[in-house]
């Protein structure tokens, strides 16, 4: 299954490390390492987005009474 990340066959020769001389993996072919080489260098991973929702007010369903109710109540 492809994830889209990667256009073509994966190799080590298109690896951002291999391209800086900062591989360190001695085996062929790709590792769990693989990051292509973009003009841009190396990016962190896209992430999600975080938005702000506006605060809503809520009416509370229970709370404490306040002083003067509690006075009414013990009176």
């Amino acid at each position: 299954m492809a994830t889209g990340r990667t256009a073509g066959k994966v190799s080590c020769d298109s690896c951002f490390f291999k391209q800086n001389m900062l591989c360190a993996v001695a085996d062929t072919g790709p590792c769990a390492t693989f990051r292509p080489n973009r003009p841009e260098g190396l990016r962190p991973p896209s992430q999600l987005r975080f938005n702000f929702r506006q605060e809503r007010r809520q009416q509370v369903a229970w709370a404490f009474p306040s002083a003067s109710e509690q006075l009414a109540l013990h009176a």
